[in-house]
């Protein structure tokens, strides 16, 4: 698993599973499903793709099985992958939890002959999409997660390059040029939709960016779009501390839904499947029977004036599959979409300023 993941799909009981891995407090903290009757856990761990996995942790695991959290000290490695061993019982054989099967392809950019990058770097995807799926890309490489319903039941591509993420589930470079290079930002980029009749959505998070695909509507459909990464630059110190704010979205989803948030105004637009209900802006109703926009004024007011959108972070979230949100210097993006069938509560809580 990579440093710096999100929560993958969910795991059936009976299946040995690292759910998350986060950074906090100068901790790796794992997130981990076990199934009943494990006796003993090891986490191993291995710096590259290609070198032997050595132990780093024995864990204490409930005899009942379960999900638990466990942390090790954060390791002063550039990279590294994880993986759990565990085994049920005396006699039983040892069970691993999935691991990493990689793809190369040549780097995000492009790079002259005198060794100078060039000014972008763009991940290209093209491919058929039937239900949820994500993207984790860091600078080491891009690692596939399904969540829900249908793998591509072809290959898609990155790059022009083919990748069946089913069968090897990371993509990665070999040799000098990193899968994106250091000097690129992973914070600062533009998201260029191509095609896609749903959710394309991207999530900042620890060292590394989201890409959500969610296609709700039946069947599987073709999306396509490029991710154009920037040369890191020096961000200006703020002149004073930024306004704290905090914003709770809630609703019950059935299908696929965007939010557009500015100090002016919020739009809710409605995309596929059954019409949102139950749907609150820090506790006040919204009733989208009357209208899908709310002024940012009176009773209705859900900011502060004043406040910096681009310091907006999730701080909670619920929901079996999709919530996620995107700042920008103007604006926010929330992104519902529930692939699953029927409906479900989710919830989004976004703090600004801290």
């Amino acid at each position: 698993m990579l440093r710096g993941a999100p929560a993958a799909a969910e795991a059936p009981a009976s299946q040995l599973f690292i759910e998350s891995l986060n950074v906090a407090g100068g901790k790796l903290v794992f997130t981990a499903t076990f199934p009943p009757g494990v006796t003993q856990a090891v986490l191993e761990m291995r710096q590259e793709l290609t070198t032997s996995w050595r132990p780093v942790a024995t864990l204490a695991v409930p005899v009942t099985g379960g999900t638990t959290e466990f942390f090790i000290p954060l390791p002063a490695l550039p990279r590294a992958f994880y993986r759990l061993n565990a085994i049920l019982n005396p006699t039983a054989p040892a069970q691993l939890s999935a691991e990493l099967q990689y793809l190369t392809m040549p780097s995000l950019c492009e790079v002259s002959s005198n060794g100078t990058s060039s000014t972008e770097a763009v991940f290209h995807f093209k491919g058929l999409i039937d239900g949820s799926d994500r993207i984790v890309i860091t600078h080491e490489g891009a690692w596939w997660q399904h969540v829900h319903w249908g793998w591509p039941d072809s290959a898609v591509t990155v790059n022009g390059v083919p990748w069946n993420p089913s069968e090897k589930n990371y993509l990665t470079t070999t040799g000098a040029v990193a899968f994106l290079p250091k000097t690129y930002s992973l914070a600062a980029v533009n998201l260029e939709v191509i095609q896609g009749r749903d959710i394309v959505a991207l999530e900042r998070t620890n060292e590394a960016l989201i890409v959500y695909l969610d296609d709700t509507p039946v069947g599987a459909a073709p999306y396509e779009f490029n991710i154009h990464f920037r040369p890191k630059i020096a961000e200006p110190l703020l002149a004073s501390p930024s306004l704290s704010a905090t914003l709770k979205i809630a609703a019950r989803i059935d299908g696929s839904d965007l939010l557009k948030i500015t100090a002016h105004e919020a739009t809710w637009t409605h995309m596929a499947y059954g019409d949102p209900v139950a749907v609150s802006l820090n506790s006040s109703p919204w009733d989208m029977q009357q209208t899908n926009v709310i002024i940012n004024a009176g009773t209705n007011q859900y900011l502060p004036a004043g406040v910096d959108f681009l310091t907006a972070r999730i701080v909670n979230r619920q929901g079996r599959d999709l919530a996620t949100m995107w700042a920008d210097h103007d604006a926010v993006w929330v992104s519902f979409a529930d692939n699953p069938n029927g409906d479900d509560p989710y919830e989004l809580e976004l703090l600004f300023g801290q």
